[in-house]
């Protein structure tokens, strides 16, 4: 038998005790590779066999010239050797065997040869310490098992890093080393440009301005940057990691806002986008922040949590604040001048009339006349002061149901004759009732505002139309003009508070920003389509309402409801002229009165009087108010009905805890006084006809 019959022999036992030694590996190459490497083992022997001419039990082989040459010189012609031979030589990984005893190569493949630019000759007349430093030939003889860093010396003398794995193998009676490298060169190199990348994204987290954050689907910190760090009080950014806003932050509900937050960014796998986030620092103060967040996702898509991004605005809100007080100061400067002029003519008026009365004899029929004249100026200064209460929204608002067809019915004449007869009022009104929730005074009060606009919008005359209609679940109130239109810088600027195209003096800038207002405490929408030249029309949306309009209240035009003569009354006003003129009005209707200055005033009458049925007091006066001086009249007489009196609306807030009081806004005529005090005595006692004189509670003075 020849060597030749040997070399498959040897195949079966290698394969076994390679298959044993590399399964499994991770290196490119070993994993499934057992044919290679019983072909690497069985090589080798027949490669030393060949050349020590070391010849199998029982088998002579022949040495000199008969002997074959080195396989890696001339094939085996064994089917099986070849097979073997050329999965090795075609191995795309460089691959080798050394001898332990002499360290030198016994078996390569072409991969080695074009990796590391040898010939096929010269490297099998090398020794390992011949192509590496000897310190890494000494770790890689130490450590068999592997993975090696090893510097493996190429053609050219230059040493390249590689990684090696290694086993020794028992075969033929040879201690055999089998060696698969892998070039880390393009490993490394992806390596550093990974750690560059990565300290690049390290120090822009660590030097941005903003806080960067990120939790799971718990809304537990995974980690942030150090500003983050920094605005919770801790030191480094790992301190957060496992923590929630519960245990970072010091107030519960913005702990819990910051958690709502991230739980619908997580379910909706959506962004949520510039919110605005009030929080409060570590030293107790209370900072804004604008954040974003973002779903965070892994390899698959899967949200698995959410990313962060907080900057601290408080300074910016600051300046904002700033400057949109002295933007506010601007404009009051400007509105002082408009309403200055409006409120001048109408003093004027008053004062023209009165003048005139005084310079005619008693009974002269053009009093009457002047007397109207002024009432009507009296009327226009209360609709210029409800004006700005309803764009500063704060005038009471009385919402009932009322049909948007009757509303323009009724108040067609009125808008006629308020803007001239050069234009023409048209209106288009739905043929079925178009409901609506609104307050009858600012529905009135947009279709003026808008009318009057549209008015100086056509100085030469056109037409004014006001449609009425219902659009799905929302009524429609569109009110055309056909004047010169606006530009888009203009369009974009009509409801901003103070803005006028008009001349100083000649307007307000409170029309526009007062309809849209009023729409927007209705509920609706108001939308503006115009163009230079092309008109203007404001479309306006209400909630429609199903319910039927209630039947119109009737009240008496010239008498109380009923006359309560013989009532005392306590009157509790500041301002001496207003005090008189509304102890006239009580008295005239059977009223007797007793009036104070000042609460503390009136505490000390108290002490004197037994038969006090009704207080009238003013809400704001100086020191004790009206709200404290009725609630300690209610302490000592607990049946004392009350009427609260204020220029401010505001005030109502002041009556709180009086359901049975009743509230009179300034300005108002004697017949809504009288009106306000018999409701209040009415509700107090139950019973119009009785007296309500009760005596002192205890602790209470004796009456």
């Amino acid at each position: 038998m020849t060597d030749r019959t040997e070399w498959p022999a040897a195949v079966p036992e290698l394969t076994g005790i390679v298959a044993a030694s590399f399964a499994g590996s991770s290196v490119p190459g070993l994993a499934g590779g057992t044919f290679l490497f019983a072909l690497i083992i069985a090589a080798a022997v027949v490669k030393l066999r060949r050349r020590r001419r070391i010849s199998p039990p029982g088998v002579n082989v022949l040495a000199g010239p008969s002997a074959p040459p080195p396989w890696s010189e001339a094939p085996v012609p064994d089917d099986t050797s070849d097979l073997f031979r050329l999965l090795f030589e075609s191995h795309p990984t460089p691959a080798w065997a050394f001898d332990e005893d002499s360290l030198r190569f016994v078996a390569i493949n072409d991969a080695v040869l074009r990796r590391f630019g040898y010939a096929r000759e010269r490297l099998l007349q090398l020794s390992v310490r011949d192509v590496c430093p000897d310190e890494d030939a000494d770790r890689l003889l130490g450590a068999p098992c592997g993975p090696l860093q090893w510097r493996h010396r190429i053609a050219s003398g230059a040493l390249v890093p590689i990684e090696v794995t290694s086993r020794r193998v028992t075969a033929g009676g040879l201690l055999l080393r089998l060696v698969v490298a892998s070039d880390t060169s393009d490993r490394r190199k992806a390596e550093g440009e990974l750690k560059e990348r990565d300290d690049l994204l390290q120090n822009v987290l660590t030097n941005v301005p903003c806080a960067v954050f990120w939790k799971d689907r718990a809304s537990i910190y995974i980690g942030c940057n150090d500003q983050a760090a920094r605005e919770h009080g801790l030191t480094v950014p790992g301190e957060v990691i496992g923590q929630t806003d519960e245990d970072l932050t010091r107030a519960p509900e913005e702990a819990e806002r910051a958690r709502e937050s991230d739980r619908l960014v997580i379910e909706s796998a959506q962004p949520l986008l510039d919110v605005e986030e009030t929080r409060t620092l570590p030293d107790g103060t209370r900072a804004t922040f604008l954040t974003n967040r973002v779903p965070l996702r892994d390899s698959a898509g899967r949200v698995i949590g959410v990313v962060g991004v907080a900057q601290n605005v408080t300074s910016r809100k600051r300046l904002e604040d700033e400057l949109r007080h002295a933007h506010k100061m601007e404009a009051i400067g400007r509105l002082a001048g408009g309403v200055a002029h409006d409120f001048n003519n109408l003093l004027t008026i008053v004062t023209g009339s009165i003048h005139l009365i005084r310079g005619l004899p008693a009974g002269d029929p053009m009093i009457g006349g002047y007397v109207d004249e002024i009432q009507a100026a009296v009327d226009r200064a209360t609709a210029l002061t409800r004006q700005l209460l309803a764009f500063s929204r704060k005038q009471p608002s009385r919402p009932e149901v009322l049909d948007l067809n009757e509303v323009v019915s009724e108040l067609g004449g009125l808008l006629a004759r308020l803007i001239g007869n050069r234009i023409t009022v048209r209106t288009e009104l739905a043929p079925e009732p178009v409901r609506v929730r609104a307050d009858r005074g600012h529905l009135e009060q947009v279709l003026m505002n808008l009318a009057v606009n549209a008015r100086d919008a056509m100085p030469d005359g056109g037409t004014l139309c006001i449609t009425t209609g219902l659009t799905g679940p929302f009524a429609k109130l569109a009110v055309a003009d056909t004047g010169c239109g606006m530009p888009e810088h203009v369009k974009a600027k009509i409801f901003e508070p103070f803005f006028t195209t008009k001349e100083m003096g000649k307007g307000t800038g409170l029309g526009l920003a007062t309809v849209h207002g009023i729409v927007e405490q209705a509920g609706g929408g108001i939308e503006v389509l115009t163009a230079p030249g092309a008109g203007t029309t404001f479309h306006i949306r209400l909630p429609a309402v199903t319910a039927p309009t209630p039947p119109p209240v009737t009240t008496p035009g010239a008498a109380p409801v009923s006359v309560r003569a013989g009532r005392t009354v306590l009157l509790v006003e500041d301002e001496e002229r207003v005090r008189k003129t509304v102890r006239s009005a009580l008295e005239g209707w059977g009223y007797a009165v007793t009036e104070a200055d000042r609460a503390e005033t009136a505490l000390a009458l108290l002490a004197t009087r037994r038969d006090i049925d009704l207080l009238v007091t003013d809400l704001v006066m100086p020191g004790m108010d009206g709200r404290e001086l009725a609630a300690r009249v209610r302490g000592e007489w607990p049946g004392v009905a009350v009427v609260f009196m204020s220029g401010f609306v505001p005030d109502l807030r002041r009556a709180d805890g009086f359901a049975d009081g009743v509230f009179l806004p300034k300005p108002f005529t004697p017949l809504d006084l009288i009106r306000c005090t018999e409701r209040a005595l009415r509700q107090r006692t139950g019973d119009a006809g009785a007296r309500a004189r009760l005596a002192p509670t205890a602790g209470g003075s004796e009456l």
